[in-house]
């Protein structure tokens, strides 16, 4: 699709096409934020968990985007074995090396634990997706761009937001508190932690995270996780769902009328009064938290962060443009989805913040 949209594009020339955020738009007003880069001078190094969204990931994203982050940061990448644990979650570990000190990064690839749910759409498929090369591709005639959505959107991507919030939720927050300790189990509990993640993928974390701090007063796991939640310094969320999401954890109040139901705290929200009260009761000072929500208007999945939400963080919501709108009709939706990390624009202001840091070049 991504064709022929650009032929498109050619034929209506430089007036029909446009990328509206392209410079990025900041909703608040006088933007002010660290970079990656910020955190690693001042700490002398940083600890980053990358987590994916929906749709099939698999090591290459992790590849991609941490080398789209050190190219920013004119740093090198020191890749390291890919392992993985018991719990089915691919991790990703890897190293950027900076001058002012190190970036130790761990990418976690949940696609795995949805994939054989998925393959049994790979019949409605117009084209032979990697997961579905064993089953011969729908036969019958769809129009190119409606192939396309109904391939990656409907058959990819919704499913594992249909898989997470069925009956397979519990199962999947198993497998996550897994990975979260084996990829910080040697975390150094005065860095910085830096968590960056997309779309479903920032739920999921957030809702393991949230339930970890809420099992017994000896688990490994609950000391673990306040850990993370204490040290955590900046979070950065691309394609945000958690809106949208959270309305499936909500019992409809028939005697609301037409009004507006107030939606309760969100797992986003809840792990925000983890951290504040585990700073209350350990009577210690709690840096402050950045949160950056990058959302391309155009992408129909994702959503802003009203900032009164979220009490006990700094919210920024950026917008961004991934990919072009044509004619002020259409941004191909699958790009403007998936397109948030590869984005550019997107990079430089994870990495070097607003102003553009001096460490940056």
């Amino acid at each position: 699709m991504r064709s022929i949209l650009s032929g498109l594009c050619l034929l209506v020339l430089l007036t029909g096409c446009t990328t509206p955020y392209r410079p990025p738009q900041f909703l608040e007003a006088d933007a002010k934020f660290p970079g990656l880069i910020d955190f690693v001078a001042k700490a002398g190094g940083a600890d980053v968990l990358l987590v994916h969204g929906m749709c099939t990931h698999d090591t290459t994203w992790a590849d991609d985007t941490v080398a789209t982050l050190a190219k920013q940061l004119a740093a090198n990448v020191s890749p390291t074995r890919t392992r993985s644990g018991g719990s089915g979650i691919v991790i990703v570990p890897a190293r950027i090396d900076t001058p002012q000190g190190p970036l130790r990064i761990k990418s976690l690839i949940w696609s795995p634990l949805t994939t054989p749910i998925k393959q049994q759409l790979c019949y409605d498929r117009s084209d032979q997706a990697a997961i579905c090369t064993e089953t011969p591709p729908f036969p019958h005639q769809r129009a190119r761009i409606n192939a396309r959505l109904k391939n990656k959107l409907v058959d990819d991507c919704l499913p594992d937001a249909l898989i997470y919030q069925g009956v397979g939720r519990q199962a999947m927050q198993a497998r996550m508190r897994e990975a979260i300790l084996e990829a910080t189990a040697d975390a150094d509990p005065l860095a910085p932690l830096v968590v960056i993640s997309e779309s479903l993928g920032s739920k999921i974390l957030f809702d393991t995270l949230v339930a970890m701090t809420e099992e017994e007063t000896s688990s490994r796991a609950r000391e673990s996780a306040l850990r993370d939640v204490r040290r955590m310094a900046y979070l950065i969320m691309a394609a945000n769902q958690i809106p949208l999401l959270h309305t499936a954890e909500q019992v409809p109040q028939p005697d609301a009328g037409v009004a507006v139901q107030a939606a309760p705290p969100d797992s986003l929200a809840k792990l925000l009064e983890k951290r504040q009260g585990e700073a209350k009761d350990r009577r210690v000072p709690l840096a402050a938290l950045t949160l950056i929500a990058f959302t391309d208007p155009n992408d129909l999945l994702s959503y802003t962060l009203p900032p009164e939400r979220y009490p006990g963080a700094i919210v920024h919501n950026v917008l961004v443009s991934n990919d072009r709108t044509y004619l002020g009709l259409l941004e191909n939706p699958v790009t403007a989805h998936l397109g948030y990390l590869p984005n550019p624009d997107v990079g430089s202001l994870i990495s070097c913040g607003v102003p553009r840091s001096r460490w940056c070049k």
